[in-house]
């Protein structure tokens, strides 16, 4: 059994931590930065069925859920972007619905709304953009 010495010991414990630290330090960063709030309503076509090829990670946004959704959103200010999310069941056609996400972790939860839920501004933006 090979002995280490006190330094030696530390050294390793201080890498140890370091790589630890490393890991877990983008994780930690999502926690503490706060949630960003979008809104959607889904229609049929913007699902898709969702294989990760075998792969053992999912780094598509769907998080490894049979149904994906690439969709327009907005947030309170109106402002427009697109999501990628995942959900075990698909969704029913004009569901609304709204978005948390953080950063670095991406879309972190999703629930259906009621269309008087959706603050105006974005209901506004939505219903134009399924109109045309």
């Amino acid at each position: 059994m090979t002995e280490f010495t006190t330094t030696q010991r530390t050294r390793r414990y201080l890498q140890s931590g370091a790589m630890l630290l490393l890991v877990c330090l983008p994780m930690l960063v999502g926690c503490a930065v706060g949630s960003d709030t979008w809104y959607t309503r889904i229609s049929d076509s913007d699902r898709a069925d969702h294989d990760t090829g075998g792969l053992p990670f999912d780094f598509s946004g769907a998080g490894g859920m049979d149904n994906s959704y690439t969709v327009p959103v907005w947030n309170d200010e109106g402002e427009k972007t697109e999501l990628t999310f995942g959900s075990d069941e698909p969704i029913p056609d004009d569901t609304w619905v709204q978005i948390e996400t953080q950063a670095v972790r991406g879309v972190v939860s999703w629930e259906p709304v009621g269309e008087q839920d959706v603050p105006e501004k974005p209901r506004e933006e939505i219903l134009e953009d399924t109109a045309s």
